[in-house]
């Protein structure tokens, strides 16, 4: 499958994305060929979607727009937003541990090479 054929049978799905619960578009089954790709090309649109004033989230049916005032709806809304706010959470800490931790990897390097040049100036001597 080309990529403009991956694309345009992404672009399938999501053009079929309803309001509502109800009318939710089931992923692609990644189990059939090349359909992992347009699973990725679907979720690239629906993320660039959301970033530009769109709301579709994953719910247990598939992707949808909630409506407001659905039960079901804001319920899985707010469960997919908590989602989103741990995920964030975890990079900012993972982001923060891999700054010291690289910190700790040049301040161990600086001090190797101290060590390193004393070690030199005092065979010199």
């Amino acid at each position: 499958m080309t990529t403009e054929e991956t694309r345009n049978m992404a672009g399938s799905y999501y053009k079929r994305i309803g309001d509502g619960h109800r009318n939710a578009v089931r992923r692609p089954n990644i189990k059939c060929m090349d359909m992992d790709r347009v699973d990725r090309s679907l979720r690239r649109m629906i993320n660039h979607a959301n970033k530009n004033g769109d709301c579709i989230i994953p719910g247990t049916g598939g992707y949808y727009r909630p409506v407001p005032g659905d039960p079901v709806d804001e319920l899985e809304y707010r469960e997919y937003r908590k989602m989103e706010d741990s995920r964030v959470h975890d990079i900012i800490i993972k982001n923060h541990m891999m700054d010291m931790a690289f910190e700790n990897r040049r301040r161990e390097a600086g001090y190797a090479a101290q060590i390193r040049d004393k070690r030199e100036a005092a065979g010199a001597e």
